[in-house]
């Protein structure tokens, strides 16, 4: 709460309240209240009529404005609280009106003014002398003018422009973002998703331009140089909805079902969304029949706007969009079309989650954009089965759900906030990808017709009101207590408790399946990595060796929230002996790892290296990304087991597992690299990857598929790393191709354009040293604006050579160098970047420093750079670190530098805290995997393996290079 000297002071400067505005004194007992900053329960908005004018068109940021709102005592008050942020010129009027006569205008409120509250952001209408003035049951309406700055952020009313070529001028264009708390630099306003109210909307804009708002047009009058757009009124919905747009767009429709959709665009750009405008269509009328209920309103435009910040906003019956978002017709990169269609889809899904019922705090952020997020994905693999879109959303969604350091702050799904800056940082990870995973859990777990049937039930009880998660789950547990299948089932009356348990939590469990195979029974254990005292109820579901099917993803138990439990067969109802395999979680449809006894994983692993596909391809990508927390943990039980789990890999033709697969495998190459082991296990991967390196690369192009997109870069960048010879020849050739003979990997090689990335980095590696100086050269001479230099910046630092790292880091940043491309400011912040992602040349860069670290001390971030890589330092570098460390510290005293920190001290348990974990791997599990690799890879056994990964039905060829016939043109042409 502000104080009473800090709100004399910035009454002017916050609100700008000038020209007749009333500043009451700081001793106004509606500032020295204590009050939160969340509106007052006592008034009501019944409705708004919001009339905005501006210049826009003139390049003039300022706009008037006109608010105008019908207001209900809901209960005896002395005042009437709205929010109003940066808008100045206020003058407010206030009439009573009689309830029996609305139309006419009631008699005027003489004694009453206003006071603003900065910290709160509260325009509080009061009367001059205190008293309850505002009775229970009545009615007024309060009209404020007053005039506001239009943003270039897109926060309230914002502008942007663009250039338009045949004309040679710039156009502006006027648009609105209100999520989450920006309506009030609009209007002033209830700007709180609770108070839903009616909108009445008009704008007054240049008679040039055009202007569109959540509703269709209702009327337009022209006053010569300038038009007054009236739109008709709007269901109720919550002010973070507002929206419009004031624009010389000009756009392509299609009617289908009632509901007109339109794509607004820039004039010269309306055809590029005719892609985006067919998706829509198609996927409006699928969210209709998928939940039974019908879109709201008579049109829903999609705006391209050229804004940097923001991807899209929902805006009911108006939603905008980045413009290459929207505007993909000429986009031919599969995998990026498809999600230009799940995002277009998402902010689709909110008419339905956050527009037609809305939460009633931000607390509930996750009932907007979880079922957004996964219902987007959801609709997508319905309209593109093909595509295996849910496939791609447990790689792009699940993935970083699933891991522990995608988190920036670690709180549950429901979670309390009240200022600006922390309701802002619910827009996260959890309440995005995290409620995915837990609505698509429950979306299997409660079967998933039933499930819908819920959300159904939800749609039309809450329809145009507000809710909380509860009402939301007691939706669902009607429909589950409709369900005859659940009849028998102890849970079905407590969905409540079930869902509670999961939104109401920080972390995610990890559930042990223990076999006992003399007694017959499983011993199930619940935990979490990071918290002793979180527990759920969790839903699981079994496929066995007897019973291998994966089809039926509803709960068959829910384990209740208990550390440990014990069932017996029988129980459970299921058929197991004691060689059969037994997998939890089928398809991965719930939101938990699953670790198994070694016994059952080695008994699943044998049943993977007999035939693969008896287990769904979910589940075993599930397998490797259920380890991944141990394993990065040194947590994992047994070495043979996991690399058992490995050896069926050869035979996987699916890409899903792959795609989990490649996070542990290169978590193995770091922590190997340079150990005795290394050279087997780079054999032995070999031989894993190279049956799916060949059918990817050697498949034509028409054939690619979106997935094959995504997995393509982990695959390559496997090959490569493990010196597979086709993967080496192959990215080499292309490096050489893209640098020297131009080619366009977006144009002319569209399948591969998603993946230059990987090849140029991989490519990089194995240049000869006379192909590494040219690229060097080229670089210092190459345009800093242009993606070639890019491209070069980023692909040169992936080289494992000392010499060649010593000599780019040099061109870059380093001393007495006449081509720095790098400023001092610039120079740490990238040798650190190269250090994190290139774990061969680590050495190379701490030999640099070494040599350097007076030029790179001038960079003002030095010292908090060199403590974060000195967290990398191994155990046998500590001599080392301890000379370069007293060398440092040493310069920097005798130059007087001085840091936002100082320096680590030498002895300090962060230096080399990052690599105990690797060391600690190695003393663990180095000897144990060099046994087994030896065992396993027998010297006359792994030439022929390696062969016959070549042969008929793998691949029987060496693939043909995709320019290998300009192989000799290029080599020539860089005189190699």
């Amino acid at each position: 709460m502000c104080t009473p000297c800090f709100i004399i002071l910035l009454l002017t400067s916050a609100l700008g309240l000038s020209q007749g505005a009333e500043i009451v004194a700081s001793e106004s007992p509606h500032l020295l209240t204590a009050r939160s900053l969340r509106l007052p329960n006592d008034t009501y908005p019944l409705s708004y009529q919001l009339h905005i004018s501006t210049n826009i068109h003139l390049g003039e940021w300022r706009f008037a404005g006109n608010a105008t709102i019908d207001i209900e005592i809901r209960r005896s008050t002395n005042e009437i609280v709205v929010h109003a942020k940066n808008l100045s010129d206020i003058q407010i009027t206030l009439r009573l009106l009689d309830s029996s006569r609305p139309e006419e205008l009631g008699e005027l409120v003489d004694d009453v003014t206003h006071t603003y509250d900065p910290y709160a952001t509260f325009l509080i209408i009061h009367p001059r002398v205190d008293y309850q003035a505002f009775e229970a049951g009545q009615r007024y309406r309060l009209h404020i003018s007053y005039t506001g700055l239009m943003s270039t952020r897109p926060k309230g009313l914002y502008w942007m422009s663009y250039e338009e070529p045949l004309n040679n001028r710039t156009v502006y264009v006027a648009a609105t973002q209100s999520e989450p708390t920006f309506a009030r630099l609009i209007m002033p306003c209830y700007d709180e998703p609770a108070f839903k109210s009616n909108y009445s909307i008009r704008l007054t804009h240049s008679s040039s331009l055009m202007a569109i708002s959540n509703m269709p047009v209702k009327e337009l009058v022209n006053h010569g140089e300038l038009t007054t757009t009236t739109f008709q009124t709007t269901p109720p919905m919550s002010t973070y909805l507002v929206a419009f747009v004031i624009s010389n767009f000009d756009h392509i429709s299609e009617t289908y079902r009632g509901v007109t959709q339109s794509i607004y665009s820039s004039p010269t750009s309306k055809d590029k969304g005719r892609t985006a405008l067919k998706n829509v269509v198609l996927t409006v009328a699928a969210l209709e029949d998928y939940f039974g209920f019908s879109y709201m309103l008579p049109k829903l435009d999609h705006v391209a706007l050229k804004k940097n910040q923001g991807a899209a906003m929902e805006n009911w019956g108006l939603i905008t969009f980045r413009d290459d978002s929207l505007l993909s017709q000429d986009v031919t990169d599969k995998h990026k079309m498809l999600k230009y269609k799940v995002m277009q889809n998402h902010e689709i899904s909110h008419q339905w989650f956050g527009n037609l019922v809305s939460p009633e705090w931000w607390s509930y952020v996750w009932m907007n954009e979880g079922f957004a997020t996964y219902f987007s994905y959801v609709i997508t693999d319905l309209l593109h089965p093909e595509d295996n879109v849910m496939e791609i959303f447990n790689r792009d969604e699940a993935e970083h759900a699933y891991s522990y350091s995608s988190f920036f702050d670690v709180r549950p799904m429901t979670h309390y906030v009240e200022t600006e800056s922390d309701i802002m940082k619910v827009f996260d990870i959890i309440s995005y990808k995290r409620a995915a995973c837990v609505i698509k859990m429950f979306h299997h777990a409660f079967h998933q017709k039933t499930f819908v049937q819920g959300i159904n039930r939800y749609l039309k009880k809450f329809q145009y009101s507000v809710v909380s998660e509860l009402d939301l789950f007691d939706a669902v547990q009607e429909s589950v207590l409709d369900d005859a299948r659940f009849q028998h089932q102890t849970w079905k009356h407590i969905v409540r408790d079930i869902m509670l348990s999961w939104t109401h939590s920080e972390w995610l469990p990890i559930v042990s399946v223990i076999r006992n195979y003399e007694n017959n029974t499983i011993t199930l254990r619940q935990r979490s990595i990071h918290s002793k005292t979180e527990h759920w109820w969790i839903p699981l579901n079994f496929a066995t060796a007897q019973s291998p099917s994966f089809v039926h993803t509803h709960a068959e138990y829910f384990m209740p929230p208990v550390v440990e439990h014990t069932l017996t067969l029988e129980e459970l109802q299921l058929q197991l002996g004691g060689r059969d395999w037994l997998i939890v979680n089928k398809q991965q449809t719930g939101f938990y790892h699953v670790l198994y006894d070694t016994d059952n994983l080695h008994a699943i692993a044998r049943q993977l290296q007999l035939n693969h596909s008896v287990i769904h391809a979910m589940n075993r990508a599930a397998l490797f990304q259920d380890l991944a927390p141990l394993i990065e943990r040194n947590e994992f039980e047994s070495v043979d087991a996991l690399f058992e789990l490995f050896k069926y890999l050869e035979f996987e033709d699916d890409l899903t597992p792959w795609s989990q697969v490649a996070n542990t495998i290169e978590f193995f190459d770091n922590n190997l690299y340079g150990t005795t082991a290394y050279s087997l296990f780079k054999q032995f991967v070999r031989r894993l990857v190279a049956p799916t390196f060949l059918r990817l690369f050697h498949k034509d192009k028409a054939e690619v598929v979106t997935m094959d997109i995504l997995v393509r870069t982990d695959i390559l960048s496997m090959a490569c790393r493990v010196d597979m010879p086709e993967c080496l020849d192959y990215t080499h050739r292309l490096v050489l191709e893209y640098v020297f003979k131009d080619i366009n990997f977006e144009s002319d090689y569209p399948d591969y354009y998603a993946i230059h990335d990987a090849i140029l980095c991989m490519g990089v590696r194995h240049l000869s040293d006379q192909e590494f100086e040219k690229l060097i050269d080229l670089l210092i001479v190459t345009d800093q604006n242009t993606a070639m230099h890019d491209d070069l910046i980023y692909s040169l630092r992936c080289t494992r050579n000392h010499r060649r790292m010593h000599h780019y880091l040099n061109v870059l940043v380093g001393e007495n160098f006449t081509y720095n491309l790098l400023n001092e400011r610039e120079s740490m912040f990238y040798l650190v970047y190269v250090f994190k992602s290139n774990v061969a040349a680590r050495s190379s860069i701490w030999h640099f420093i070494d040599q350097n670290y007076k030029q790179l001390a001038r960079s003002p971030h030095f010292v908090v750079l060199f403590n974060d890589i000195a967290e990398f330092v191994p155990e046998r570098q500590r001599a080392y670190f301890a000379t370069l460390h007293q060398n440092i510290d040493m310069y920097l005293r005798a130059e007087h530098l001085n840091s936002k920190e100082p320096l680590i001290p030498v002895d300090s348990r962060r230096v080399g805290k990052k690599m105990r974990n690797s060391e600690e791997f190695l003393d663990k599990f180095e000897h144990q995997i060099h046994n087994w690799l030896l065992k396993e890879l027998s010297p006359a056994d792994s030439d022929a393996a390696y062969a016959a990964s070549f042969s008929v039905g793998n691949g029987s060829t060496r693939p043909t290079s995709l320019l290998s016939a300009a192989s000799d043109i290029v080599r020539s042409a860089i005189g190699v």
